[in-house]
């Protein structure tokens, strides 16, 4: 148990850290005068893996009720949550750089 925690510790810090980088891309995008197509959709993707990284506070939740029979299932969704929010930043970085080159 002491190793999940601390783990679940290591993806709640990693989480916030990238989701303010998410977020910090999204102000920058939304700055420039003129945004192309592109620019407008991943900086969408990048809003909504913020909003998904933010979102794996649920592993502090599960860290909370650790005793409780819904644990695993907490812990599933943070890990869960955690990696289709990187993969929404990979693809839309993808889109920022190489649609409408």
């Amino acid at each position: 148990m002491a190793r999940n925690s601390e783990s679940l510790n290591t993806l709640i810090s990693t989480s916030g850290t990238i989701a303010g980088m998410g977020l910090a891309i999204v102000g920058i995008l939304a700055a420039k005068q003129s945004m192309q197509y592109s620019e407008m959709i991943s900086g969408d993707m990048f809003l909504f893996s913020s909003i998904g990284f933010l979102l794996v506070v649920i592993g502090y939740l599960a860290q909370k009720h650790s005793e409780q029979h819904y644990y695993a299932r907490l812990v599933r969704l943070a890990e869960w949550l955690f990696s289709l929010s990187l993969l929404l930043v990979v693809a839309a970085a993808l889109v920022l750089l190489y649609a409408e080159a």
